[in-house]
């Protein structure tokens, strides 16, 4: 087995709450030949501030270490290429600021693609992990394993008519075999960067690759698997319906492919609604009444401040 560079990519937007943990993730590595590459996509917190410090503590750990930062937020797509566009490694793993590697994530996919040589793209297991061991159980069971032993036709029907099943969160992927592919993230669906690219590599004729061991720790909550609406992700999701959905539907049956698109945006108003039912009996609990009268006077002394 030879010894490649890999490039580990960390895709960070105010991920000051768990970046450092997801930095300590890639040091514990038992792989070492690394560079490291975090993206930030224009934080309002200190998350920049708290990578660069880590990194200045621990730049001896990896061959090369970098930070790139823009003025503008693009929205994860557009970070997960500026994030590629860098890398110098022969291969790439990326993640979110919020997720963790497994001590042994980089080394399992190594050792695969030694045995797999055709291999360009290699996913594995993730787990979900937070303290509602409930939630966590639904994020589980949103991937579909099986898809890995399906053919490409099926495969793509899955993606288009049913949902997106991928653990997007363990990917490993080969720098060079993706340039001459050239399947990027699809910027004009900022929020929605994997979906979209799983059916281009499809199309494109390209095998996803499978190793049956857990890489990566999935943190719920984050954007991807909040209940709560956010009209980015809105936009994102419409995009994708019009864009990569709606001629599928059309081509299979354009009678119907209207009722599906009215189907599809009755369940994002759904959502909308279930948001709001649940941030008004949040605003009606008595813990909530308390909070705000016990706070109520330090947003008198605020406000008396500011001026």
């Amino acid at each position: 087995m030879n010894n490649p560079l890999v490039s580990v990519t960390v895709i960070t937007y105010n991920s000051a709450k768990t970046v450092i943990e997801t930095l300590d993730s890639i040091k514990a590595q038992t792989y070492q030949n690394i560079e490291l590459i975090v993206s930030d996509d224009c934080s309002t917190d200190n998350t920049v501030k708290l990578c660069c410090n880590w990194i200045e503590q621990n730049k001896k750990r990896f061959v090369r270490a970098e930070i790139l930062t823009v003025e503008l937020n693009t929205g994860i797509a557009g970070n997960f290429n500026r994030a590629e566009a860098v890398c110098q490694g022969e291969w790439i793993k990326g993640m979110a600021g919020d997720d963790l590697l497994l001590p042994n994530c980089v080394q399992n996919c190594i050792e695969y693609v030694s045995e797999h040589p055709d291999t360009i793209y290699l996913f594995g297991r993730c787990k979900a992990f937070d303290a509602d061991d409930k939630r966590c159980a639904e994020v589980d069971n949103m991937f579909d394993y099986s898809f890995f032993s399906k053919t490409p036709d099926e495969q793509l029907h899955q993606l288009i008519f049913a949902a997106n099943c991928v653990p997007a969160t363990t990917l490993f992927y080969n720098r060079e075999g993706a340039l001459k592919i050239g399947v990027k993230n699809d910027e004009r669906i900022p929020l929605l960067e994997d979906w979209p690219k799983w059916i281009n590599l499809i199309r494109a004729g390209v095998k996803l690759h499978f190793v049956d061991k857990v890489l990566v720790k999935y943190r719920v909550g984050g954007i991807s698997t909040s209940h709560h609406f956010n009209p980015k992700m809105y936009r994102s999701n419409r995009m994708f319906t019009f864009l990569y959905q709606f001629p599928e539907w059309y081509n299979v049956n354009p009678e119907k492919a209207g009722e599906r698109v009215v189907d599809e945006e009755m369940q994002t108003y759904q959502w909308l609604m279930d948001s709001e039912r649940q941030l008004k009996q949040i605003q009606a609990s008595k813990a909530y009444r308390l909070g705000k009268f016990l706070l109520k006077p330090f947003s008198f002394i605020r406000k008396h401040i500011s001026k």
